[in-house]
């Protein structure tokens, strides 16, 4: 069964490629039969191949990791004999606040940029809305609060809530290291990954960026090592690893509204387990609970704060962005529009007229393979709420239709989460007019400084400097280490770290990884690829990599 788990993986892995790269260079796929069977052929053999490869690596490797296998017990640290885990703990934090803290002056007070501008208006304007988290909204408005009142400056209250939660990210960072110095990793992994949390590029940009992901980051981190932590644990007593795990479940959910659905698939793992793994019952009846009463409180939370702002619920579009790609995309290619040579026109006339309803003033003109925002500004919900049943028929009619171009929508939309030669995902904001919008976004909305929030450098020459980096994705200049940085690695990481442990019988932890596996679920049905999407499972991999848990009894 592991043997067809790789070979799968790897036929996934060439046939993204594969097809990420045909749509790079040509834009569409025609999936003519001879083409769509060449491309799984091609698909099978090289995935098959890759497969066995890489079994008969982590085969070796596992070989070769018991040969040099140390009882934890006499395992030695020299430099760090004595050392307690609070010591460790505040240098590792401040080392990497040090590391960040350059940054933060040149761009001070902070990056106002993604939602900031949406929300300081719900703040001004005090009309609150669902769609952007009320909790991180709230956290904005008490940073103004306190700038204005015991400042009499927006930007100082902006730049101490800046401060904080940079401190708060780094010092999460060091509490990961301290778990991994707890489970005796070896000082040097140690030493590498606190040099990957103080100069790795993308945490200097996001620590001081003032976007509720680096939160959920924070509460998604401590929540996976916490429920690590509980599995460990075995059959005990609940213990403070489950009000940690607890504690973190509710946060994420108030920090992302995904939060909640990245969830479901560990809920469903964690109540397989309790159903086939009679041994350990007790331990995953245990977590299962935790889920659901964190669920139930998450959902109380979000709700009171709702009603205590009285926040209008947001717009669901969000959730569409796939569909709206794809009934774009058919209109584009079948709909007889005139936008493309290639247009078919055989799009039925009742397909058309519903979909001229639901994305309004022919906006399907405006699709943009890799962001689904020109469209989705102009969607007509009402359509897929009251007309429920008619949106789904011709959905499900147009997918049978024109298979193809619901793939290529899928494919092209999701690129970046997936083929490592993507470089869309760095372009897709871009824009002549304004800098600012490569992967890693800068650029400060001009209604900003409408509130009183305005750049004040501190380091002028550096910040042209991380500008420029940040602006022409100067990650993407890197020979071969490029590929490390790019958000598509992120996917196969997770993918064969979960194969590895599988394959070692590890199967508890796995479990940890069903979670970063279901929030990755939640960015396929996303608008578009994003840095501060990814963030969280950028930051959490290198600690789930070195987690030394022993398998499963």
């Amino acid at each position: 069964m592991i043997n067809v788990l790789f070979s799968f993986v790897g036929i996934l892995f060439w046939f993204v490629t594969l097809t990420g790269r045909r749509l790079a260079l040509s834009g569409n796929i025609i999936w003519t039969t001879s083409y769509t069977f060449g491309i799984l052929f091609l698909s099978l053999v090289l995935g098959v191949l890759t497969g066995v490869l890489l079994r008969r690596f982590f085969s070796l490797l596992s070989k070769w990791q018991s040969t040099k296998k140390v009882p934890e017990e006499s395992r030695p640290y020299k430099a760090m004999k004595g050392w307690k885990n609070w010591q460790l703990w505040l240098l590792s934090g401040g080392l990497i606040l040090l590391a960040w803290l350059p940054c933060y002056l040149a761009y001070y007070p902070g990056i106002c940029a993604y939602d900031t501008p949406v929300q300081l208006e719900q703040i001004m304007s005090e009309a609150y809305n669902t769609h952007h988290p009320i909790a991180h909204t709230l956290l904005i408005e008490w940073a103004l609060n306190l700038g204005k009142n015991l400042f009499g400056d927006i930007n100082t209250g902006v730049a101490i809530f800046i401060f904080i939660q940079m401190t708060i990210l780094a010092y999460t960072m060091a509490g990961g290291i301290v778990f991994l110095f707890r489970k005796q990793v070896s000082e040097r992994r140690l030493l590498l990954l606190l040099l990957l949390c103080m100069f790795y590029p993308f945490h200097k940009y996001m620590s001081i960026s003032m976007t509720k992901d680096v939160f959920f980051t924070v509460f998604f981190l401590v929540q996976m090592l916490a429920l690590q932590q509980c599995i460990d644990a075995g059959e005990k007593s609940p213990g403070r690893c489950d009000v940690i795990f607890f504690v973190c479940t509710v946060g994420m959910q108030l920090f992302r509204n995904n939060g909640r659905y990245a969830l479901l698939l560990l809920v469903a793992v964690l109540t397989l387990a309790v159903i086939l793994d009679k041994k350990g019952r007790k331990r995953w009846r245990r977590l299962t609970i935790n889920c659901f009463a964190a669920l139930l409180v998450g959902t109380v939370v979000l709700k009171a704060l709702s009603a205590g702002t009285h926040a209008v619920e947001g717009d669901k579009r969000e959730m569409l962005s796939v569909p709206i790609q794809q009934l774009a995309r058919c209109m584009i290619y079948h709909g007889g529009v005139g936008v493309v040579p290639e247009d078919s026109n055989t799009m039925e006339e009742k397909d058309k007229a519903l979909i001229n309803e639901f994305l309004l003033g022919e906006s399907y003109k405006l699709y943009e393979p890799g962001i689904s925002d020109p469209v989705k500004r102009h969607t007509n919900t009402y359509v897929v709420r009251f007309r429920t049943a008619e949106f789904v028929q011709t959905y499900f009619r147009l997918m049978f239709q024109y298979p193809g171009d619901f793939l290529n929508a899928v494919l092209a939309l999701d690129a970046g989460y997936m083929y490592l030669g993507d470089e869309s995902h760095a372009r897709v904001n871009e824009n002549e007019e304004f800098q600012g919008l490569g992967y890693v976004q800068t650029r400060w909305d001009g209604m900003t400084e409408d509130y009183g929030l305005y750049k004040d450098s501190k380091w002028n020459d550096l910040h042209e400097k991380l500008e420029q980096w940040a602006d022409e994705n100067g990650y993407l200049k890197i020979p071969v280490i490029k590929y490390l940085l790019v958000p598509g690695i992120l996917l196969w990481a997770y993918l064969l770290l979960l194969l590895y442990r599988l394959a070692e019988k590890n199967y508890k932890g796995c479990v940890v990884l069903v979670l970063a596996l279901g929030y990755f679920a939640t960015l396929f049905l996303g608008p578009v690829v994003q840095l501060r999407y990814v963030y969280p499972l950028m930051t959490a991999f290198p600690f789930l990599l070195w987690n030394s848990s022993r398998k499963t009894d």
